[in-house]
């Protein structure tokens, strides 16, 4: 059933009903789902799966439903309507017996004893598949529900319903079926990826994600409508941008037949909530529609589908039961009648962006003073760092102008401004338009900025580069502002600190300290001086009063920079506010890019602080939005800790997956290089692929070598590692000494751990265990009163490691032990298997302590005690007036320590020591 796009769950399910029919009992389950949700189809596969299997199939009508027996003379393929009921069910319970309306024994060798075999049974179980089953005739039903109860052999019978059918006489039949519901299926919506995997199959149309998206939205995810319109459009138009997609004719001729039968008022309500959006308020959409009894008009919409509403709220919304509804009742409007409504609602709006888009919806030629309102509207979102309600404006502006000169500026200042909300798919399908135009500056900027955003380096600086040198000899105005603040965005993807700060004093020069520019280049420049190593200049720079006073979606940038830069210096509590508070776009307006900067350094703070859960639901929002954005620029930095939580928690294939979707190319950016190198270093390192390690980090070490400066990209101590587990001492010596020499310099705190521990290894295989044992004492003292459990325990690793080569035996157990009880809590079970084997091959405390307890705190052995008698975590969180977290907490502790993985396995220790 592979044809069956986002059915994998329903499937399953199916399967599971027919191996319970197996065992020699009758099943019956209902299928749930709109009309066009699949149905029939999911039916017709199953029944397709299953050939050698006996099946009855029917499918019910509307016009059938008040004719007795309709459903079960298609069952028996005979007549029945004046045969009594008790016949009927003779019939169809020999049928049943048999597995043959016409009574025929089954043949023995059926290939689906198969099933039943596995299943333990030793009979075919009997398909009964019943489409439309909601228009079933009353007495079928009743008779199948009897035969069913009696059945003394294996039957599954599926009945298809679809909920939202209820007509005037059914409910009896309704409520028969809920008898069936206790094995149900509700066919959910198919999502954007499975909606890509459907065009693709059924129309040979690949989807991007945001048009996938769109696609599902606009249809509620229902297959049949994205097959219909798929198949009903032109395929070019999937590659355009549109802001409201078609509607498939089937649709549009029900929501038409359903207007012409709703009363006047119900009509006017629908028509005025679909000028104003998917979802408005009442009392909005009543005063467009100018209606005196709003209530009154709602009860129509909503009896008759068209609107949906909550009405248990004071002010109640009203929305669409999806956008495809709403596209098919503007559809039904006259040209005269929308511009009217759209007229009336610009005059009634309270905002000036609404405002503006009714006047453009209203306008059906090209207007200059509109134009000119669109663009002053933009200007001040952008002054703002609004750049998707710049886009838009600039975009209507761009079509509502009459001069081809201003057309052009606007529609490619609406490129680059998309560009800047992060709307890469679109951007890009406006490209080849722009790219089009005349020669200039302006069209080089927006274009260098979309190659930014996908990672082609040498397509932004060769487009970057000629839009400069096109503003003059002395290049000033707004036009080389934003030019140079691209060249600002472009260095720091190149990890040019030099040049980022050379950029950011060009913009500052040309512009004045409030335009977009400006800050965005501000912002940017404190990183720009810790990238040089000038780490008091880049504090300086975020300690600014200007930090602190620049609100809305500006101060996203600020807040993102400043937490990257605490995160590289070790203050990870600032680290995490600022980073937290720079995710969210919604509220502030802010740019997708900013946002998606902070997700992925906000993951790098919760994996620093053992926060891994947290850190991999980081990744999972941030790898959609990614998806969605089409910021290839970013996508290593968010897969990175995603396969490093995952290779370290033993789940190698989840790992792999996010290696797949953050791998670059050899032309791409540093930033992007960076990421995706240290990534397939730690997989090499937890499959101990030392040689991996070197090869995953070769170009970093060939191109890269002062970035692991501050902590920003902490690989330098991962590939003096390797190559002292290679054997190659002297060269992991020459290596690590400038790293060594810039963390001592800065007072970096946790490079200088990370670099004493591979110290330490040298120093061991030179020196002695003597030497090297201060080395690694200091590494982690080091790491004091900074909340890096994993930093500490791989540390500890390697000491361990090492005294355990040099006879230290009893020395390398406690430390081992420390480290296996960090690397337990975080769920590290790659690092705590290799513990245990060093901890075998050292021998020490190989028997466990009688009195198990011993290693454990207070709180600890109150915990496990209570777990021992059977609380659950909530019992035992009530019981100690803790949070259930906390318990889960104190529990993980436990286990580490007791080496144990579970309850289970700590009640039976417990239980064999007793």
């Amino acid at each position: 059933m592979s044809s069956l796009y986002g059915r994998d769950q329903e499937v399953a399910a199916l399967r599971q009903f027919l191996a319970t029919a197996g065992t020699g009992v009758a099943v019956a389950a209902v299928l749930d789902g709109e009309r066009g949700s699949g149905k029939t189809a999911l039916l017709e596969a199953f029944r397709a799966e299953h050939p050698d299997l006996p099946a009855l199939q029917a499918r019910a009508v509307e016009w059938e439903r008040d004719t007795p027996g309709a459903i079960i003379e298609q069952l028996l393929r005979s007549p029945c309507a004046t045969e009594p009921w008790p016949a009927l069910l003779r019939r169809l319970a020999a049928t049943y017996q048999t597995g043959s309306a016409t009574g025929e024994p089954l043949a023995t060798t059926c290939a689906a004893t198969t099933v039943a075999a596995s299943a333990g049974a030793s009979a075919t179980p009997l398909l009964v598949l019943i489409d439309d089953a909601h228009w079933a005739d009353l007495s079928s039903l009743r008779v199948l529900t009897s035969a069913l109860d009696r059945a003394d052999t294996g039957v599954l019978a599926l009945l298809a319903v679809d909920p939202e059918c209820a007509a005037p006489g059914t409910t009896a039949v309704l409520e028969l079926l809920e008898r069936h519901r206790r094995h149900g299926l509700a066919l959910h919506p198919l999502n954007p990826p499975e909606v890509a995997a459907l065009a693709e199959s059924a129309a040979g149309i690949r989807l991007s994600a945001p048009a996938a998206r769109l696609l599902a939205e606009h249809t509620g995810g229902n297959p049949g409508r994205i097959t219909r319109l798929l198949r009903e459009t032109d395929p070019e138009i999937w590659s355009r941008w549109m802001p409201l997609l078609p509607v498939p004719r089937a649709e549009q001729a029900a929501v038409s037949a359903t207007l012409a039968a709703i009363t006047p008022e119900g009509r006017r309500l629908v028509e005025a909530a679909a000028v104003l959006g998917d979802s408005t308020e009442l009392g909005r959409a009543a005063a467009l529609a100018d209606l005196t009894d709003p209530v009154a008009a709602l009860d129509a919409a909503r009896t008759c589908g068209l609107l949906l509403t909550d009405l248990d709220r004071p002010l109640f919304t009203v929305t669409f039961p999806a956008p495809l509804v709403r596209g098919a009742v503007l559809a039904s409007l006259t040209p005269l009648a929308r511009q009217a409504l759209h007229r009336r609602a610009a005059d009634q709006a309270d905002d000036e962006g609404r405002r503006l888009d009714h006047l453009v919806a209203a306008q059906p030629v090209a207007d200059a003073d509109l134009a000119t309102r669109l663009d002053d509207y933009a200007a001040t979102r952008a002054a703002n760092g609004e750049w998707a309600a710049c886009a838009a404006a600039l975009i209507q502006a761009s079509h509502m102008s009459p001069s081809p000169a201003l057309r052009e500026n606007r529609l490619v200042r609406g490129v680059d401004a998309l560009v800047g909300a992060g709307s890469i798919p679109q951007a890009e399908a406006l490209a080849p338009e722009i790219a089009s135009f005349d020669d200039s500056p302006l069209r080089d900027c927006a274009l260098g900025y979309l190659a930014i955003m996908r990672g082609r380096p040498s397509e932004s600086r060769l487009l970057l580069t000629r839009a400069w040198h096109g503003c003059g000899p002395d290049p000033t105005g707004p036009v080389a502002a934003n030019i140079g603040q691209r060249h600002v965005i472009d260095a720091l993807a190149r990890w040019d600190g030099q040049r980022l700060l050379q950029w950011s004093e060009r913009v500052a020069r040309i512009t004045v300290p409030s335009t977009p520019e400006a800050v965005e280049a501000a912002a940017i420049i404190g990183l720009g001086h810790a990238i040089t190593g000038a780490l008091d200049a880049a504090a300086r720079t975020y300690a600014d009063v200007l930090a602190d006073t620049v609100t809305g979606a500006q101060s996203q940038r600020y807040r993102m920079a400043k937490g990257w830069l605490s995160l590289a210096m070790d203050g990870l509590d600032d680290a995490r506010l600022l980073l937290e508070s720079a995710v969210p776009t919604t509220f502030r307006f802010g740019s997708t890019r900013i946002s998606l900067w902070a997700q992925g350094w906000l993951a790098r703070v919760q994996f620093t602080l053992g926060e891994w859960n947290d850190a991999l639901h980081t990744v999972d929002r941030a790898a959609a939005i990614v998806e969605e954005s089409g910021i290839d620029l970013l996508r290593p930095l968010i897969h990175w800790t995603g396969a490093q939580i995952h290779v370290l928690r033993g789940e190698d294939e989840a790992a792999r997956h996010h290696l797949r979707l953050g791998r670059v190319q050899s032309q791409e950016y540093l930033t992007m290089h960076l990421p995706s190198a240290l990534a397939h270093a730690q997989y090499a390192q937890a499959h101990a692929d030392h040689e991996g390690v070197l090869r995953a980090l070769s170009t970093a070490a060939r191109v890269a070598p002062g970035s692991d400066l501050a902590g920003f990209w902490p690989w330098a101590d991962l590939y003096a590692n390797a190559l002292v587990t290679a054997g190659r001492i002297d060269d992991a010596d020459r290596f690590l000494a400038r790293y060594e020499d810039q963390a001592r310099a800065s007072g970096h705190r946790s490079s200088a751990a990370r670099f004493g521990a591979v110290r330490g290894r040298i120093t061991a295989a030179t020196k002695g265990i003597n030497e090297a044992a201060p080395v690694f004492a200091e590494a982690l003292h080091a790491l004091d009163d900074l909340a890096m459990p994993y930093d500490r325990a791989r540390i500890a690793l390697l000491y361990g490691q090492t005294l355990r080569r040099a006879g230290k035996r009893r020395e390398a157990d406690t430390v081992m032990r420390s480290a296996r009880e960090t690397f337990a809590a975080l769920g590290a079970s790659v690092l705590v298997e290799r513990c245990d084997r060093e901890l075998k091959a050292a021998g020490v405390n190989a028997k466990r302590r009688r009195d198990p307890f011993s290693e454990l705190t207070e709180q600890e052995r109150t915990v496990a005690r209570l777990v021992m008698s059977g609380k659950t975590n909530k019992q035992a969180a009530e019981e100690l007036f803790l949070s259930v977290k906390t318990i889960q907490y104190h529990l993980t502790r436990v286990y580490a320590k007791l080496r144990v993985r579970s309850r289970t396995e700590l009640v039976a220790y417990m239980r064999e020591l007793e």
